[in-house]
């Protein structure tokens, strides 16, 4: 019998995140993932998963905080015969020109727009190629992490991981195991006082951790992916990225990825 995941646990138990979490999944009585009823909840706006998977190689991840704002942007870049990966972090201040909208930064797009063709607008502007991407809300974030029990990070300074006009909380130096609201916040807020290539190490750190722990075969990290519901918003099938994450922890290819920023225009 399959078992919920923890953090989908996690998400229900919270108000918030039930009223955002549309397409979530509850148990029948035999035990099997089954959608609410439509009367209760809109269509998820992850990918259908009745859509065709293809391999990509090339992944974008966005991170969305809870102003709509594009906060971090990293592409997941997997050579073409699986031996080789690398990461490619891109300043959310980088101009773009979306699909309906003049030029704007990355982070504004979503503001001004939709997240339509944000993912295309930045390979066109600089250079990258992307096969799909795959947009997430803090909550979502939160949920990975809780869902592989939580993550080790080494922070190097003091930082705040709580967003403006929350209680203030920390993440102090050293070692620290983090759960899914602190790590995503280590993940998504910047501080004032440190760098962008800072900032995106933070990033990288979370991301890794939240990938690389994912278990089970493609079929339960699809599984985990799909559950997200509106929390999250991808424009190829969630099959295509777990099976994606899947050849990467198999290949143990995170410890050897090649880390590199493009440049903001």
């Amino acid at each position: 019998m399959n078992r919920i995941p923890l953090f989908l646990k996690w998400l229900m138990s919270s108000t918030l995140a039930v009223a955002l979490l549309t397409g979530v999944f509850v148990l029948r009585g035999d035990g099997q993932a089954a959608p609410l009823p439509a009367e209760i909840t809109a269509s998820p706006s992850v990918s259908s998963t009745s859509d065709p998977a293809t391999d990509i190689n090339n992944l974008l991840i966005a991170l969305i905080d809870s102003q709509q704002k594009i906060v971090s942007v990293t592409v997941l870049k997997q050579s073409s015969d699986g031996t080789k990966f690398s990461i490619v972090n891109i300043d959310p201040a980088t101009l773009i020109v979306p699909p309906g909208q003049g030029f704007v930064p990355i982070s504004d797009a979503g503001l001004q727009g939709s997240f339509d063709g944000v993912d295309q607008a930045i390979s066109g502007a600089l250079g990258i190629p992307i096969d799909g991407s795959i947009l997430l809300q803090r909550l979502a974030l939160a949920g990975l992490v809780d869902g592989v029990g939580g993550i080790t990070i080494d922070s190097q300074n003091l930082y705040r991981v709580s967003e403006s006009g929350e209680a203030a909380q920390y993440v102090r130096p050293g070692s620290a195991v983090l759960t899914g609201g602190d790590a995503a916040g280590y993940a998504m807020v910047k501080s004032q006082f440190e760098t962008t290539d800072e900032f995106m190490s933070r990033t990288n750190q979370v991301l890794r951790a939240v990938f690389e722990n994912q278990q089970g075969d493609e079929a339960r990290v699809d599984e985990v992916l799909s559950a997200l519901g509106s929390l999250a918003k991808s424009n190829v099938p969630t099959q295509s990225i777990a099976r994606l994450i899947v050849e990467l922890r198999t290949s143990n290819l995170w410890s050897s990825a090649n880390i590199s920023r493009v440049p903001s225009n």
